[in-house]
């Protein structure tokens, strides 16, 4: 109970710092300086203002200088964070493989929040990950030789998971690019709402950090997963906002940990 409520605490913690990097990377905004600030009044925010999803109860979710609205997306960063941790804790104890796929995780938030915000996340974060991601399988790797174990070695796996996920979402891109000139040839339009792709780069980029820290089925069943997910607000922005423009790293970021849980399960009992 109590080494729960520690690993609840450490990752609501680490959700504000999620918090910091959403809205700071897309804006090229230092990480370290300046302190936390208020974005409205620009007050440096007290330390008992900053405690995860206490201080936002506390102040009513507004600034304690200037009384302006603070998003709801702080305290909901932070709960995912710290509800994801103690998953992975529950799962993995203070494994290797906790420290691995906490990281992954923090990565989803990341670029989830950062698309809905700003519709495009920063293209250096997925490369940065899929680099992270195969240091993490070097390292495993190391552990397997000692052993001498040679055999499934994860940095293999991870290279090939990487590779199909980057080869498969680009040529799912390029086809789906080339429907959709069809589509805008026959109807005679230039675009939809500006956008002239099927999958951007991004989501390729993504696919290919999926496939580094989990391998090749789990590329597979993000993919196929992801637009299930997205259906239900796709319908409703077509519907009310009339709108074709969704942020789809959310329900890829959902599927991929849909399929860090289950992937293995789904392709036992579908038969592969």
């Amino acid at each position: 109970m109590v080494d729960g409520l520690i690993v609840f605490i450490f990752g609501s913690s680490l959700g504000s710092f999620l918090n910091v990097c959403i809205y700071r990377l897309p804006k090229s905004l230092s990480m370290v300086t300046p302190r936390s600030y208020c974005p409205s009044c620009r007050k440096t925010i007290k330390w008992f203002d900053n405690i995860p999803l206490i201080s936002y109860f506390i102040l009513k979710g507004k600034c304690r200088y200037c009384n302006s609205k603070i998003s709801l997306r702080y305290p909901l960063v932070e709960l995912i964070t710290g509800i994801v941790t103690l998953y992975l804790y529950k799962r993995f104890s203070f494994s290797w493989n906790f420290f691995e796929f906490l990281l992954f995780s923090s990565l989803l938030v990341l670029v989830s929040f950062i698309d809905i915000e700003y519709r495009a996340i920063p293209i250096y974060i997925c490369p940065l990950g899929i680099i992270l991601g195969l240091i993490f399988k070097l390292y495993e790797s190391s552990k397997y030789l000692k052993s001498g174990i040679v055999d499934n070695l994860p940095i293999v796996n991870s290279f090939k998971g990487l590779v199909f996920g980057l080869g498969f979402t680009y040529l799912f891109k390029l086809f789906g690019d080339l429907l959709l000139g069809i589509y805008l040839g026959l109807t005679n339009k230039d675009s939809i709402e500006g956008e002239k792709e099927s999958l951007g780069l991004g989501d390729v980029d993504f696919m290919g950090m999926v496939g580094t820290f989990l391998g090749t089925k789990s590329v597979i069943t993000t993919f196929f997963i992801a637009p299930f997910l997205g259906l239900f607000y796709s319908l409703f922005a077509l519907l009310f906002k009339k709108s074709h423009i969704v942020p789809y790293l959310p329900y890829l970021s959902l599927a991929s940990f849909v399929s860090l849980i289950w992937a293995e399960r789904i392709f036992t009992f579908i038969g592969f």
